[in-house]
């Protein structure tokens, strides 16, 4: 029996390691020593954490350690094993705890699949993908080609065109055509007043608003809110009337009405010999989509409400139960872990309710932004000491400004929160407040792993997280930027941020002082 388990042990097409709990290697297989150019005898009593370099050691020490002392065992962690000669080899570690010998201790193995041929299938994938946006980069510059030679010949024969007849029947195709899009379309003159409307625009105002002009259905234009009535000069009809070029801008007619509808309006000019000759405009009905996006809103906050009462009470109930000093050890981990869990579960929730709720009551008074951050940094201070990292303050002793103090804690707390989670393998954490004229201005810049260009262009999208944050088991949800970024615009202030891929990252805040 053991001479077929050694067969098979050393045949695995995965490598294989067998620990003692605290991670000293007891066995390893072949497969595994001829990747890495280890010798099996250099490896016995050595440490995995020999194996990896320090990220990954920290990444299994606290994710793979826990897993296999609380449910005893992990599956795929995304590593690197160092080789002999120094190289990196990508791995993924799953690993199963089992009963060991007569001592009470225990086992770990440890499966190694060489992730080496996944790394090169992606970099395959990615070219295949960037030849892909080339050829449909062609394909639309040749569409475009195509589109502006139709335009310019259909030009040409409306100049050739010379008769009633032929006049006529271009007049019919024209209606056709617009009578078939499923959007309202209605063209002004260069004095606004109305050219032409397609039947969809037409059935949509006979409904909307009878036979009301445009200055009685401008009337009736609202702002997003519902609530706030469009000024004159910022009506879609008279932008459009002079010129202006815009797109999905929203707007409700007759809010509260039976008759209500929110639609989304887009102007072009037409311009003849490069003078202006009037506009088209588009409106799409987005009532239903708007109400659906309400719907869902709705509906994340009450789910979020309905779970934060019984999570309340459960961690009050298990503050309660840490508090017997009764308990074993092996309960009171138990219950901590419960704990450290719903906690984050409560924090998650709160984060979906902030964000569904969208509220922008904020209750103002004066407050020293120093004493803030500095709460904040206290606050910080044991989770960076956990990931090496080091908190750099320049702060003035006081700098005052009229501000909601308990959502300037939560900015303050989401950057710095972000900034040490994003430095898994240690750094810097600067944090530097001042004024700058009637504005003050609060920069948290990190040195952690940064975000690529194409990740800054989503890094205020809900529940976006980097890819390497992902494959870093960096804990998140991707709410936190999105909360901040609201909060402080509910101030009237901007958030801005620059980052650069392993370098790190920096988010300003600017509020106006009062």
């Amino acid at each position: 029996m053991n001479s077929t388990y050694e067969e098979h042990f050393h045949a695995s097409a995965s490598g294989y390691l067998v620990l003692k709990t605290d991670g000293t290697i007891l066995d390893v297989n072949r497969t595994l020593v001829s990747w890495t150019g280890h010798s099996r005898e250099e490896l016995f009593g050595k440490n995995i954490a020999d194996l990896l370099p320090v990220g990954d050691r920290i990444l299994f020490a606290s994710h793979a350690v826990p897993q296999l002392a609380v449910s005893g065992c992990f599956n795929e962690m995304a590593v690197e094993l160092l080789s002999a000669d120094g190289k990196r080899i990508p791995a993924l570690l799953s690993g199963v705890r089992s009963e060991g010998a007569d001592d009470g201790g225990g086992l770990d193995r440890i499966s190694v699949l060489n992730a080496s041929a996944r790394r090169r299938y992606e970099r395959e994938l990615m070219a295949a993908l960037r030849k892909a946006e080339a050829s449909e980069e062609l394909r639309a510059a040749a569409v475009a080609e195509l589109r502006a030679n139709q335009e310019a010949l259909e030009e040409k024969d409306r100049i050739l065109q010379d008769g009633l007849a032929e006049s006529r029947k271009r007049e019919a195709l024209l209606a056709t055509v617009l009578d078939t899009a499923d959007v309202g379309l209605l063209v002004l003159d260069e004095h606004g007043e109305v050219l032409l409307t397609n039947a969809h625009m037409a059935s949509t105002w006979r409904t909307m608003m009878g036979d009301a002009s445009i200055a009685e259905m401008e009337q009736l234009m609202y702002g997003p809110d519902r609530v706030t009535p469009i000024p004159a000069v910022d009506q879609p009809f008279r932008r459009a009337g002079t010129g202006e070029s815009f797109s999905n801008e929203l707007v409700w007619f007759a809010p509260g009405s039976d008759r209500q509808m929110a639609v989304t309006v887009s102007s072009r000019p037409i311009r003849t010999d490069g003078v202006f000759s009037g506009s088209v405009l588009a409106f799409n009905d987005v009532t239903r989509l708007v109400q659906a996006v309400a719907a869902q809103e709705e509906f994340v906050a009450s789910v979020s409400h309905e779970l934060r009462t019984p999570l309340t009470s459960i961690l009050g109930y298990l503050d309660l139960a840490l508090e017997d000093e009764s308990l074993s050890p092996h309960v009171s981990n138990a219950l901590e872990v419960a704990l450290r869990n719903s906690e984050r579960l409560l924090s998650l929730v709160s984060d979906l309710l902030s964000v569904a709720s969208g509220s922008k009551k904020l209750e103002r008074r004066p407050v020293n932004l120093a004493d803030i951050v500095r709460s904040g940094l206290e606050s910080a201070a044991p989770k960076a000491r956990a990931n090496s990292v080091v908190l750099v303050e320049d702060l003035p002793g006081s700098l005052m400004a009229e501000v909601d103090p308990q959502r300037l804690a939560q900015v303050v707390d989401n950057l710095l929160s972000n900034a040490v989670k994003y430095s898994p393998d240690g750094g810097t954490v600067s944090v530097r407040l001042w004024q700058e004229g009637s504005s003050v201005r609060l920069c948290v810049a990190d040195t952690g792993m940064g975000m690529s260009a194409a990740e800054q262009a989503s890094v205020f999208t809900k529940f976006f997280r980097s890819r390497k944050a992902v494959a870093s088991a960096v804990p998140g949800v991707g709410l936190g930027l999105v909360i901040t970024r609201n909060i402080v615009e509910n101030h009237g202030g901007e958030l801005t941020f620059i980052s650069e891929q392993g370098q790190g990252s920096a988010f300003t805040v600017t509020l106006p002082q009062r």
